[in-house]
């Protein structure tokens, strides 16, 4: 009976260790724009972008496409604390910098939690101004 229990046990410890091992590759985009990329950008992209996300499994990725530069646009959906969707927000991802951010809105830039963090949403409001915003 022991030894069922300790087999039972170790599987789930498995099961939910391998559930999160890819956590931003499980993001998934909702209408089909990553077909407009290179093979491997948007899962490149969606990468980058799912290691700062709270629950980047949730996240509903769209309107990707080429920016200027080389870089990846897109919108991404993501639920609040409460498990609400808030709705799309703008991203850009700097493959070759490995860099990706949200387009922050007004009061996460009045309030960030640190330096470093309003440095990356200075440069993600940069990037995105400079390579997806239209012309």
């Amino acid at each position: 009976m022991c030894a069922v229990f300790a087999a039972r046990a170790t599987l789930l410890v498995l099961a939910l260790g391998l559930s999160g091992c890819d956590r931003a590759a499980a993001q998934g985009v909702v209408d089909g724009s990553d077909s407009a990329l290179e093979p491997g950008r948007a899962r490149a992209a969606l990468a980058l972008l799912g290691k700062d996300l709270r629950d980047a499994p949730a996240a509903r990725v769209g309107r990707l496409r080429a920016g200027r530069g080389g870089l990846v646009c897109g919108e991404v959906d993501r639920p609040n604390r409460m498990g609400d969707y808030t709705g799309p927000r703008p991203f850009v991802a700097d493959l070759s910098a490995s860099f990706a951010g949200i387009v922050p809105d007004a009061p996460e830039l009045r309030h960030p939690a640190s330096v470093a963090q309003y440095r990356a949403m200075q440069r993600t409001l940069s990037l995105h101004a400079a390579h997806c915003a239209a012309e």
